[in-house]
């Protein structure tokens, strides 16, 4: 038989067999002498033997299973008796540790359920394995973060749905380091306040805060942190343009074909699209109004300097007041109502580029699974799989 190093230096092989289930192999604890947990004295005074059998990392793809030979000892001073303590095997447990991190590793980017039916052990057990890992990788992880938090961090905030009916999680992200921080259930100022609460040990730290235009989030921001500085994401500033665009194509009936062409960026277009375009322009001259209000405004994030932004904001508001679309007057409005976080973008120029891709992550995690009925181990997955080894010092 071919002989491979066990990699247990605690341990050594007695007898090694091939069986019907697997590699079968028989060990001893090297150390013939221990000391009492109860008084502290050291005895090599054995009582009896048990073997206990334990599942280890497969070899040639075939299980491996330790025949333990495990001493119980009879203190000479307090007369006491236990068993040897194994370093590489929990108490109770009919699995090392090694193996249980692998299993842990392999539920990482899959399911526990195939998992267990792809190494034949227990749903339940290999649940209870992974989470009671996973809630110790989260200890330490949090920990590492909270120790490597850097003065002027930049957090992002954002909002997912968990469930139909309008069920939210709101995410908490570090932006710099892309790491996520935590989440809270639905999407209200409390739960945000809750959320920002636990996850931010020092409101002083924080320097800029990303979000949408939902209300809630900002009020929680502006009572947590009055001096940070709050910046609208510019997609959603846009998406409110190009929104603005689309229902004003709706009120031209021909034009339904029409929404691609009308909606891309015009620097985007092949030649023979720009061509089709002019066309749909020239024939109808409202519409150029909303097209050309839509390229003005993608012009007014490549601005540079607040001042220069300023006046080209406020100048685009007026012609959007002044178009003949309501889509396009409403839009203004709430632009107006917005200007000076908008604005802060060209001072702070962070997006929520990051925690939208992280969102698209959390919802594979939720479809991988068929959906969490327990939202606190759905939480703990995303922090775990969207944090990594991310820490401050990894800030982008």
């Amino acid at each position: 038989m071919l002989s491979i190093p066990l990699g247990l230096p605690e341990f050594k092989v007695i007898k090694q067999e091939l069986l019907s289930y697997g590699y079968a192999i028989h060990v001893e604890k090297t150390e013939t002498q221990e000391r009492c947990p109860h008084c502290g004295f050291a005895t090599s005074s054995v009582h009896d033997r048990r073997t206990r059998k334990v599942r280890d990392l497969a070899i040639f793809h075939q299980p491996v299973y330790l025949f333990v030979k495990v001493k119980r000892y009879r203190c000479w001073n307090c007369s006491q008796v236990f068993s040897a303590s194994l370093e590489s095997i929990p108490p109770n447990q009919h699995y090392t540790n090694r193996f249980c991190e692998y299993l842990y590793e392999l539920c990482e980017g899959s399911t526990i359920q195939e998992v267990s039916r792809k190494h034949r052990i227990p749903y339940t057990t290999l649940e209870r394995i992974y989470y009671s890992i996973a809630s110790k990788k989260a200890k330490e992880r949090q920990t590492a973060m909270e120790d490597s938090s850097p003065e002027g961090m930049v957090l992002s905030l954002d909002e997912i749905a968990v469930k139909k009916g309008h069920q939210y999680e709101t995410v908490l992200m570090d932006a710099k380091a892309g790491s996520v921080m935590g989440m809270h259930a639905d999407r209200q100022c409390d739960s945000a306040i809750n959320l920002l609460s636990q996850n931010v040990l020092s409101k002083e730290m924080v320097q800029t805060v990303i979000l949408d235009m939902w209300e809630p989030y900002h009020k929680a921001v502006r009572a947590l942190f009055p001096s940070a500085s709050i910046v609208i994401d510019k997609y959603h500033v846009v998406q409110k343009v190009t929104q603005a665009l689309d229902q004003a194509r709706k009120e031209f009936s021909p034009l339904k074909k029409a929404r691609y062409l009308l909606l891309k960026g015009c620097e985007k277009l092949r030649k023979d699209q720009r061509l089709r375009l002019d066309d749909i322009l020239e024939e109808y001259p409202v519409l150029s109004i909303a097209y050309y209000l839509k390229e003005l405004f993608r012009d007014f994030y490549r601005t540079d300097g607040y001042n220069e932004a300023k006046e080209r904001l406020e100048e685009w508001i007026e012609l959007a007041k002044q178009s003949p679309f309501a889509s396009f007057q409403q839009a203004a409005n709430t632009l107006e109502r917005w200007k000076e976080p908008i604005l802060s973008y060209f001072l702070c120029p962070y997006t929520n580029a990051r925690i939208e891709g992280t969102n698209h992550k959390i919802k594979n995690i939720k479809r991988r699974a068929y959906g969490y009925r327990n939202l606190e181990r759905f939480r703990l997955r995303v922090f775990l799989e969207c944090t990594g080894n991310t820490t401050g010092s990894q800030a982008a």
